[in-house]
């Protein structure tokens, strides 16, 4: 029987990455994952990038909104590359 809520989660993400998608943007989820990312959404005409943490409830407490802000907090200037392997 699978899992309902990781069913929920997935629904979630594939929502977000095509609604995403349908405004231009590169957008793709981690199957599976059990980072603190689950979502990646690059905005190439604005050269943004949004790291994702997909909840699926209706209540996020404040101490763990807290404890994301913290893991996602990557604000600042990076250097990207790009490969082709």
């Amino acid at each position: 029987m699978p899992n309902k809520s990781y069913q929920k989660g997935y629904r979630k993400e594939r929502e977000i990455v095509n609604k995403a998608r349908a405004k231009g943007k590169i957008a793709y989820r981690s199957a599976g994952s059990h980072s603190d990312i689950d979502v990646t959404i690059i905005d190439h005409k604005k050269f943004e990038i949004e790291l994702i943490q997909v909840k699926n409830k209706k209540y996020i407490s404040p101490k763990e909104k807290a404890k994301y802000a913290k893991l996602l907090s990557l604000n600042g200037e990076y250097l990207v590359k790009t490969k082709i392997k």
